[in-house]
């Protein structure tokens, strides 16, 4: 059952000895069924409230947590919120309050207006990255081989590719990119796994928390990445991996950014599964526009190589260098 802002309170202050709730805030969440609040107490403590409507976001809650808890021993504890208390809900499961994450949800305005923020997104990410793999098994979370993500990323094109909703430059675009070995030949580390806006706060010029940790896995390093080098400007996305690079231990695979430009174009086909799986019409229409501007943008690539092809052609009839 979704609670308003005043049951939220009332939860917190269950959970949480000596706090009186005296101002509340709602806060987006990237969890679906998954009710969120700010509390401000009498003393201006300040925490999050999160309380599942559904069992399958208590699952999901849980599992964030119990990653969270994990990753509070590693140096990314600077950025996981502590948990304060759990109370119990009357239809089963459990409400958690967190410390309220310092600063405010991360706009890409914002990071793309800061190349300082992009840098320390960049760090934060290399230390996602080097998460000990066994602290992540640990903690319960999925383990998959460069085998298998390599497998189920052809299965979900196969299946957008049979249903007749890619374009044919697409098609031989994305086969292409798939039926190359080299590729997919990497070492999975530990990732986020579902990066957003809504997971990530931000105090000024540096990230200040990281949230939602229930899509959290042992798998490729690019998931964390795509979000990010398909929505900022290459400038600013060579500002946030250049600081990724450095903070890293270890050099990053030689083809790491063309994996990543690949799975944000594979999201597309994600995006119109999982419209056509659910029935939802807006969803179905808005990956279908994403894949008819990449079959535009395609286009307009084999143009401009195709001028540039027949320029050199020319330069070399006439003799010029």
């Amino acid at each position: 059952m979704h609670r308003n802002l005043y049951t939220l309170a009332a939860l917190a202050a269950a959970a949480v000895p000596g706090l009186v709730p005296v101002r509340t805030a709602a806060v987006a969440t990237p969890i679906e069924d998954l009710d969120v609040a700010g509390v401000i107490g009498e003393d201006d403590r300040r925490v999050m409230v999160m309380s599942p409507s559904s069992t399958a976001s208590g699952v999901r809650l849980e599992r964030d947590l119990k990653v969270a808890e994990t990753l509070s021993g590693t140096p990314l504890r600077t950025v996981i919120p502590p948990v304060l208390g759990f109370v119990r809900l009357p239809e089963g499961g459990r409400a958690a309050v967190t410390q309220a994450p310092v600063g405010r949800p991360l706009l890409l305005d914002e990071l793309s207006a800061s190349p300082a923020l992009a840098r320390s997104l960049g760090v934060v990410l290399a230390r996602i990255h080097t998460v000990p793999r066994y602290a992540g098994e640990a903690a319960g979370v999925e383990s998959f081989t460069a085998e298998a993500l390599h497998q189920q990323l052809r299965e979900r094109i196969d299946r957008v590719h049979g249903g007749g909703h890619l374009s044919a430059a697409v098609a031989q675009r994305w086969e292409a990119l798939l039926a190359d070995p080299e590729l997919w030949d990497f070492t999975p580390q530990f990732v986020h796994g579902d990066l957003s806006e809504e997971s990530l706060f931000h105090a000024e010029d540096q990230i200040s928390a990281v949230r939602d940790w229930s899509s959290a896995k042992v798998a490729d390093p690019a998931t964390d990445l795509a979000w990010l080098i398909s929505s900022l400007e290459p400038e600013l996305f060579d500002e946030l991996y250049g600081a990724y690079q450095e903070e890293l231990p270890t050099s990053t695979h030689p083809r790491l950014l063309e994996r990543a430009q690949a799975l944000g174009e594979f999201a597309v086909a994600e995006w119109l599964l999982h419209g056509l799986d659910t029935g939802d019409e807006t969803i179905t229409s808005d990956a279908r526009g994403m894949l008819t501007d990449l079959d535009a943008d395609l286009a307009q690539l084999a143009r401009e190589e195709a001028e540039r092809t027949y320029e050199e052609m020319n330069s070399r009839d006439d003799g010029t260098v």
